[in-house]
């Protein structure tokens, strides 16, 4: 699945620092560790919800999916295989 650099960078922030399914980051974590507007904040976290990756279950956080939590190893493991 393509995404957007925006939607990557949320999930290498989710990959560093909540490393299971069903983990949970509040909004205001990532707008300290990514480097964007809040605008674009949003759309990348919509785009990760639209996926699977992520649900919101509420207006300021985010939780990791079993599928978000994949996608991040298999990412993780395809960096690591590249030469």
């Amino acid at each position: 699945m393509d995404l957007s650099q925006q939607a990557r960078d949320v999930l290498d922030v989710l990959r560093r620092s909540h490393r299971r399914p069903g983990a949970r980051l509040m909004i205001e974590h990532l707008r300290g560790r990514v480097a964007t507007t809040d605008p674009v904040i949003t759309e990348a976290v919509r785009e990760l919800i639209e996926v699977g990756y992520l649900t919101a279950p509420d207006a300021e956080t985010i939780e990791l999916t079993a599928e978000g939590y994949d996608a991040i190893q298999r990412a993780h493991l395809d960096e690591r295989r590249e030469p």
